[in-house]
């Protein structure tokens, strides 16, 4: 009977701690960069291959991307200086970001690439895709 009631009282509390130890990833919350993205197939000039371009679609207004003068039809090339080959890169090195920190963006924009530094401290923060 003893050992019963400690492993209830164990239990219990550790029910009561689940939310200390998890933490499942949609609920992290991130900066939004305040664009929308479309990813382009473009295949090569002998067509034997075909890459794949991250083209800014729009901008929300007042985000951090608008403040940082990114435009619709920039193609996103890296953030931070990791090379952007996926959504799902973009999305982790923005969930690696806080609120106040800074964001190298790569753009190619009219065939020329551009670093643009932008500040995230008015971002949105969101936990979803």
């Amino acid at each position: 009977m003893k050992r019963f009631a400690i492993i209830l009282v164990s239990a219990i509390f550790l029910s009561g701690c689940a939310d200390l130890f998890y933490q499942p990833q949609r609920a992290k919350e991130w900066p939004d960069l305040g664009v929308h993205i479309a990813v382009v197939s473009v295949p090569s000039e002998d067509g034997a291959s075909v890459r794949r371009d991250f083209v800014i679609r729009s901008i929300r207004p007042q985000s951090p991307a608008a403040f940082g003068k990114i435009e619709p039809g920039d193609v996103l090339i890296a953030l931070d200086d990791q090379r952007i080959d996926s959504v799902s890169t973009a999305v982790r090195i923005m969930q690696a970001k806080s609120r106040f920190d800074t964001l190298l963006v790569t753009v190619e924009r009219a065939g020329e690439t551009r670093q643009i530094l932008i500040s995230l401290a008015n971002a949105e923060m969101r936990s979803d895709i």
